[in-house]
């Protein structure tokens, strides 16, 4: 028996602050370039204008896409060190707290930033963590070595040694493509009977999908999330009995903004201005994370979390 509590108490997000202080980062990022701020996404999810003028060839190229070092470096202040989830470690271990781990216990962990996700909590709950990365693994933190291991994350192809974990937990794991009933068929063969697991990811609300979208997947440099009805459906082929459903779109929505707040501050006191390149990468940042909370505003993106247990 499921339990629905998407969005039943999660109140009104104050969205006009939200977009309001990224937008600030966006505006000072490009006065550090000396260039205009590129536009935020209008109210509404209204798509953007169409057919675009010619370029004009008297005007600069465009920016280069944001480098993989810069991002990574504006995730580690954002978030902390390594962590790629808005909230870092202690939203990870909140995530993980839901589970009942324990030193004995082996701990299924795919998605985005699993390594690092694996170490934090190996390191608070003394669990064996096998993490499963997108986009490579990079090797454990010298300290979660004997309790982490990590290897790629197939998503075409994801697959788990066999009957072997106790629990699961998967962030974001259809960021990087692959299929919902291929993830959770691969997540439940790892399992052994009775293992729970706990995934969060975004799913599209069934809308047609349009220019914001395309503009969001391109500062994210990601695949488009699953269709929201698709996931009950994969969870119930792949064996998994649902409990709990909840909407973590305001949570999120407030860790994203608390980080970017303590971001800007920190900028407004260190003694050296980023270079050029680390403040156009900067204003990429911040205009994927816009994007992301303003898709989230008009209900054309959910950020869900499922609580599910394998059936024994």
């Amino acid at each position: 028996m499921s339990r629905q509590s998407a969005g039943s108490d999660q109140g009104a997000i104050p969205w006009a602050p939200q977009g309001g202080l990224i937008r600030r980062t966006i505006e000072t990022g490009a006065r550090l370039l000396g260039v205009g701020a590129p536009a935020p996404p209008p109210p509404g999810g209204t798509p953007l204008p169409g057919p675009q003028a010619a370029p004009d060839p008297t005007q600069p190229d465009p920016p280069p896409p944001p480098r993989p070092c810069h991002r990574r470096a504006w995730g580690d202040r954002l978030w902390g060190e390594g962590m790629v989830l808005p909230g870092g470690a202690p939203e990870i271990l909140r995530l993980a707290a839901l589970l009942p781990l324990s030193a004995e216990t082996t701990l299924l962990l795919a998605g985005n930033g699993a390594t690092a996700a694996g170490a934090v909590v190996a390191g608070a709950r003394g669990s064996f963590v096998a993490a499963f990365d997108q986009g490579g693994a990079p090797p454990p933190r010298p300290g979660a070595r004997n309790r982490v291991t990590a290897e790629a994350l197939d998503p075409e192809a994801p697959a788990f040694r066999a009957r072997y974990h106790h629990h699961a937990l998967l962030l974001e794991p259809l960021r990087a493509g692959g299929s919902p009933d291929a993830l959770l068929a691969a997540a439940a063969a790892g399992l052994r009977p009775g293992g729970q697991m706990v995934m969060l990811d975004l799913v599209a609300r069934g809308e047609r999908a349009g220019a914001v979208e395309a503009r969001w997947l391109a500062a994210e440099r990601r695949h488009g999330p699953p269709a929201e009805d698709a996931l009950p459906t994969a969870l119930r082929r792949a064996g998994f009995d649902v409990h709990v459903v909840e909407d973590a779109g305001r949570r999120h929505a407030e860790a994203v903004m608390a980080g970017w707040q303590a971001l800007l501050q920190a900028l407004g006191v260190q003694p050296a201005r980023p270079s050029a390149a680390e403040a156009a990468d900067l204003v990429f940042e911040a205009e994927a994370w816009l994007l992301r909370l303003r898709l989230l505003q008009d209900g054309r993106l959910r950020l869900l979390r499922w609580h599910a247990s394998l059936a024994r």
